[in-house]
């Protein structure tokens, strides 16, 4: 064990949907961050899902 080993925040098995993410992405470009919330929320793995869902954020 080093010192600085670290373990993901989630598992190596959980899956990510881009769908969610989409959405979640979608929301946030609305201005709708509690929708954006909700979405990623329900999830098995919120942080992931929020992650993801900067992919799908527009920065003008």
């Amino acid at each position: 064990m080093g010192l600085f080993n670290r373990k993901p925040s989630h598992s190596a098995e959980s899956t990510i949907d881009m769908d969610i993410a989409r959405r979640a992405g979608e929301a946030v470009n609305r201005g709708d961050i509690d929708e954006a919330d909700r979405l990623v929320n329900a999830t098995g793995d919120p942080q992931a899902h929020a992650l993801a869902a900067f992919r799908f954020i527009n920065v003008d």
